[in-house]
């Protein structure tokens, strides 16, 4: 069972960030909760929304910041009253956005950001037999364009470039270790369409984000029993296509926006690890996994009101549901549905530059897994867990 149990662990581990999907790239999305398609302007709108680039005043438009990820101990109680706790593990982000000048009803844009990306160390004897660390980094450069169709509607269209690494490590002393790492650079698209009556009041944006297959190629070395080895290896990970659809109105100075996001999971049905070694490959280690995921919903409101002519406020809330079915959640992604809150604010200094804090919280539901010796899955409940998130940025234009 632990040899099942650790191949549970190691090909899911990679898959994360996948999981903990990070759509919060900029202040404004974050302190939104990612309600910012509709109404996104000014440099983050390369992200958001490209097709709003030419709705934003005609300047160069810049955003800088740096973004705190927390994530706190995930818990399981054993059925046999035993309990696992995760390490805690906190990291810092970096994130840039910019858009260009009108350049004759064109706009460019460019986003850099980490759209896919955490990492859990796990101590106690049995998450440990696969899940003692593993971790996934991307870093996802997005280019785009967009066309102003008429006063009311643009298009845009944006191309992305993903750089990926991972690593995972595990062992049961005496019986077996391994440590793999690979690294990959994948490539994917979006497009963009804004629809926004004179008055700028009212607007409407579909948005949607290719499938990116992550190709990790790298090495894994360890022993399997008193078998010694160090082979090439390759995986292929999804981040899935994901669709937005938004609406937002403005009520004086106060503007609220509703966003509904599918992501497609489904296409995620099993994981599996090609070795060079045929040893390595016969084993438990290049055995496909079932995932069968589904495609999961969330649904997102975010507020923003001008307090005064130099300060913003900011609110959102998104309620989120796991794309991981019950018959293959382990502790590898003890995912759940969700709640998420946050809020900013911004700061006008002068014409140019505005400065803001955002922070984010999200409350996972506890989740009960029924023993099953097939998958390497315990019994138990996962409790705790979600991510506290902050940002501190700059926007900047000319």
């Amino acid at each position: 069972m632990k040899k099942i149990l650790a191949l549970s662990l190691i090909t899911s581990s990679l898959l994360l960030a996948n999981g903990y999907k990070i759509p919060e790239q900029s202040l404004n999305g974050m302190a939104l909760s990612a309600a910012n398609v509709a109404n996104a302007h000014g440099a983050d709108a390369a992200y958001y929304n490209p097709a709003n680039m030419v709705f934003n005043p005609d300047k160069n438009s810049y955003e800088f910041l740096m973004s705190y990820i927390y994530l706190p101990s995930v818990k399981f109680e054993n059925s046999d009253g035993s309990v696992y706790n995760s390490r805690k593990e906190t990291f810092l982000v970096p994130q840039f956005h910019f858009v260009s000048k009108d350049m004759g009803g064109w706009r460019w844009g460019v986003s850099l950001t980490t759209p896919a990306g955490l990492s859990k160390r796990w101590d106690d004897p049995i998450p440990q037999a696969g899940a003692k660390e593993f971790t996934l980094k991307t870093y996802e450069l997005n280019p785009s364009i967009a066309i102003q169709l008429n006063n009311n509607a643009a298009l845009a269209f944006g191309l992305r470039a993903v750089k990926s690494e991972g690593i995972a490590n595990g062992t049961v002393p005496g019986t077996y270790s391994f440590y793999l790492d690979g690294t990959s650079t994948d490539y994917g698209w979006n497009v963009a369409y804004s629809l926004q009556n004179d008055k700028r009041d009212t607007k409407f944006a579909i948005t949607y984000r290719s499938k990116v297959d992550l190709t990790l190629k790298g090495n894994a070395n360890g022993y399997l029993g008193t078998y010694l080895f160090n082979t090439e290896g390759r995986a292929t990970l999804p981040i899935p296509a994901a669709l937005n659809v938004a609406f937002a109105k403005t009520f004086n100075k106060t503007t609220v926006e509703f966003v509904f996001e599918r992501t497609f999971w489904s296409r995620y049905k099993e994981l599996n690890f090609d070795f060079n070694d045929p040893v390595v490959e016969n084993s438990f280690l290049g055995q496909p996994k079932p995932k069968y995921w589904k495609n999961a919903n969330t649904y997102r409101i975010g507020i923003t009101h001008q307090c005064t002519e130099k300060l913003t406020a900011m609110l959102g809330y998104s309620y989120d549901n796991t794309p991981i079915p019950d018959s293959t959640v382990d502790f590898s992604l003890p995912d759940s549905d969700k709640n998420i809150f946050s809020g900013g604010l911004k700061y006008k200094v002068d014409d140019r530059m505005s400065l803001g804090f955002s922070a984010l919280y999200a409350k996972q539901k506890s989740r009960h897994v029924t023993a099953n010796a097939a998958l390497g899955r315990p019994e138990g409940t996962f409790s705790d867990g979600g991510a506290l998130l902050m940002a501190f940025g700059m926007d900047y234009s000319f």
